[in-house]
């Protein structure tokens, strides 16, 4: 599994990245050199990652090629019937405006076409200050968002003081498989996280 080994197979290497940056500097933030890395949260990604994932399992494992072959077939079948249900069942939620802990949601906002208007990490990987966090308050009291959204790796702090000052749900979604108890493979990963993102866009509607 070492870079350069049959073994090594880096998903986002086969996708387009977003966020890739201009230059490297430091005083940005913890930014990723070659963009982005959170690929899976863009179920289109699958379609491309799959079919490489079962080339390279057929290469370390020739003796059951077939067997990868058969379960990659069901399974892309299976995810391209996903993708059209979840992008029917999520069309509400276009142009819904959000609030992020972390850049960590850039591919899921680019599917989903949610509206990212403020992160409460100043720069990527720094914590929130409380200057930050107060200047906030003024840029949602112009432009209201719908969700504070975090991971559950996330500290839970910021999201809440902001909640609790503006009125705007705080939620966490899974973000991997096995986030939470609901999201236990990679289906129910993009059920539980377009559930709750439904569920909290429809309580701000009313």
């Amino acid at each position: 599994v070492q870079p350069g080994k049959i073994g090594y197979l880096m998903a986002s290497d086969y996708v387009t990245r977003l966020e890739v940056p201009e230059q490297l500097d430091r005083a940005h933030g913890d930014i990723h050199p070659g963009g982005n890395p959170h690929v899976h949260l863009n179920p289109h990604h699958m379609l491309v990652i799959t079919p490489q994932l079962t080339k390279r399992l057929k290469q370390i494992d020739s003796n059951n090629a077939s067997f990868y072959q058969q379960h990659s077939d069901a399974f892309m079948v299976a995810w391209q019937a996903a993708i059209k249900q979840w992008e029917l069942k999520a069309r509400p939620l276009n142009n819904m405006p959000i609030v992020v802990h972390h850049k960590n949601w850039v591919y899921l906002s680019d599917w989903l076409n949610l509206r990212p208007i403020a992160t409460l990490e100043p720069k990527p990987g720094i914590p929130p200050s409380a200057a930050h966090l107060e200047n906030l308050l003024s840029v949602l009291a112009t432009d209201r968002a719908k969700a504070i959204i975090r991971a559950p790796y996330e500290d839970p702090d910021p999201s809440l003081w902001l909640a609790n000052k503006t009125q705007i749900p705080a939620i966490e979604l899974p973000f991997t498989v096995d986030g939470n108890h609901q999201a236990t493979d990679l289906f129910s990963l993009f059920d539980n996280t377009i559930n709750t993102l439904l569920k909290v866009n429809q309580a701000n509607d009313h």
